[in-house]
């Protein structure tokens, strides 16, 4: 009966802590100085890339880019991402750059990983830039976007 009831719980406790990812929005430290169409497509592009979305990064993108920019091509950046500093556990928005009519965007990345011996979990921040600007001032674009 012990051992039955051991079970049950280390699977339920298995099941609650891997089996769902939570992916935190960290609060602006500032107010945010950009356009908000511009800011919610950068935000939007972010999301895209933490869930894995090749199909919803790439429809972000200007037509333009989208052919440059395969699923290939974001399943092989974000794999390296991620075997560099692990896997996405959050991000803030820090500031909007001054560029003239250009918005470079940066935002921080919050990552995970553990050793080899799944021992010690270890976080890494990294700064992810986003340039948007609004085309012909009605529709905002994104222009460019990379790890720092």
């Amino acid at each position: 009966m012990f051992k039955s009831c051991f079970l049950a719980l280390t699977g339920i406790f298995i099941m609650f802590t891997c089996g769902c990812v939570i992916i935190k929005e960290y609060p602006a430290p500032q107010e945010i100085s950009v356009n908000p169409a511009e800011h919610e497509l950068a935000k939007k592009l972010l999301q895209a890339f933490i869930k894995n979305d090749a199909k919803g990064f790439i429809a972000l993108l200007p037509e333009e880019t989208q052919s440059k920019f395969t699923v290939k091509n974001f399943a092989t950046t974000r794999k390296a991402v991620i075997e560099s500093v692990g896997e996405p556990a959050g991000y803030a928005y820090v500031t909007t750059l001054k560029l003239d009519k250009l918005n470079p965007q940066i935002w921080k990345v919050t990552f995970k990983r553990n050793n080899v011996n799944n021992t010690r979990e270890y976080t890494s921040e990294v700064l992810f830039k986003v340039v948007t600007g609004m085309e012909n001032d009605k529709k905002a674009v994104i222009l460019s976007f990379h790890f720092l």
